[in-house]
């Protein structure tokens, strides 16, 4: 084995977790494999953490890298693979990659578990490296996107340019036990980040402003292979903001239309960029599901952090349901500015979204690195209470605000999710 590519888990095995293969692992399979490596792959969310399993991976695969792709929330288990790692098989190769380490290049790099990390898109990266580490050819320097240490001091190339999404070879999903996922099937739309810079959101940080949309040919080229060769009838597009272009959204889905096999799918967008006559076109397309990040019901805090009118959420959702879509209307709470009167206003708006059509889907609010909230958290009024990173995971109470202490925040929230009848609220 030459590369072992290894999701991170959470700590607190969830549905969510597990709902999807990790689509940028299963890209970066794909160029090695490409280029002609031999490249295995484990996703820990499925199992949850096994540390005897790194150890029989060691021993069996003698894999010359290993690559482990970690989010905030999963860098505590990411760093118990790569220690793992060391103390089995010192001479092997630790990378980490993915949203934490791009974020927090410094900070992972400096772990003495970690050999290299991969800043923004890895498929370069990480065939450059392979060769580097493999074959003894080029040079480190060479590398962009990569941090490594030389001399004893931290060395960052500059990042790699944002890959097209249609020069991207076809995703090695084959990897990953697409059996144990519920949307097993996520398609790439487009690469790069959201240009609405939310300040609970770290896209803009991650993907430095960068988004390059995949032509529609592409997406239906891959839609037909999955259904041709895998029997798939369903997939979810993995893009946040799915129709901010209304002209190349009303292609992709009169090319839906045209093919000879209709496809279901689902997507994720903003209530303020879709109307009935979209929605309506499409459904007829085949779309079943639509997830519209709502955030909070009071329009005082929807002005001042997502710039959107609760009137444009009763008439997504309401569009939605005449559709025959399923509309999933995610809130969060507290936000800077949050009382307990603007969260009475939330629960009071969610009543409204739950009679219109929408399903509510409710968390705590997580200052994740790279976000306005974490980076200026005091400025705004934000007492972090936590630097344990496994709790950033929307579940736990991890702020305090001006107004709000973390057991308002906590019992708050848990009676606006059992107001709703909710068994959980996050």
């Amino acid at each position: 084995m030459d590369v072992m590519l290894i999701n991170a888990p959470v700590t607190v095995r969830n549905e969510h977790a597990r709902l999807s293969p990790p689509l940028g692992l299963a890209y970066i399979a794909s160029a090695l494999m490409a280029a002609e490596y031999r490249v295995g792959a484990i996703d820990f969310n499925v199992s949850g953490l096994n540390l005897k399993r790194v150890d029989s991976m060691l021993s069996l695969d003698h894999p010359k890298i290993v690559g482990i792709s970690t989010t905030t929330e999963t860098y505590g288990n990411a760093l118990r693979i790569a220690c793992r790692v060391k103390e089995s098989a010192p001479d092997t190769v630790v990378v980490l990659g993915g949203a934490h380490p791009t974020i927090l290049p410094e900070a992972v790099l400096a772990d003495e578990s970690v050999d290299f990390v991969a800043v923004g898109p890895g498929e370069q990266a990480m065939v450059a490296l392979a060769e580097y580490v493999i074959h003894d050819r080029g040079e480190l320097a060479a590398i962009t996107g990569l941090g490594y240490t030389e001399d004893g001091e931290l060395r960052f190339n500059p990042r790699a340019e944002l890959p097209h999404p249609d020069d991207l070879p076809m995703p090695a999903r084959e990897l990953f036990p697409l059996e144990f996922y519920r949307d097993a099937w996520n398609v790439l739309t487009a690469s790069g980040s959201c240009p609405y810079r939310c300040p609970f959101c770290s896209a803009s940080a991650l993907w430095k402003g960068g988004r390059q949309m995949r032509s529609p040919g592409s997406i239906v080229a891959e839609i037909e292979h999955l259904q041709e060769v895998h029997g798939v009838s369903r997939v979810f597009f993995t893009d946040d903001i799915f129709t901010l272009n209304r002209r190349w959204v009303t292609e992709l889905t009169e090319a839906f239309s045209a093919m000879e096999r209709r496809i279901e799918w689902g997507c994720a967008t903003r209530v303020d960029l879709v109307d009935a006559e979209l929605i309506a076109a499409m459904a007829k397309a085949g779309c079943t599901g639509i997830q519209f990040g709502v955030e909070s019901g009071s329009q005082q805090i929807l002005d001042s952090v997502k710039n959107i009118e609760k009137q444009q959420v009763i008439e997504a959702v309401k569009a939605s349901a005449a559709a025959g879509i399923d509309a999933v209307c995610s809130f969060m709470a507290p936000f800077p500015e949050d009382t307990l009167e603007t969260l009475d206003e939330t629960r009071l708006f969610m009543h409204e979204v739950d009679e219109a059509g929408g399903r509510i889907f409710l968390s705590y609010t997580c200052p994740y690195p790279g976000t306005m909230f974490h980076d200026k958290a005091e400025e705004l009024g934000i007492r972090i209470l936590s630097d344990s990173w496994e709790e950033y995971d929307a579940k736990h109470v991890v702020i305090e605000t001006r107004h709000l202490t973390r057991e308002q925040i906590r019992t708050t929230v848990e009676a606006m999710a059992a107001d709703l009848g909710m068994t959980r609220s996050v």
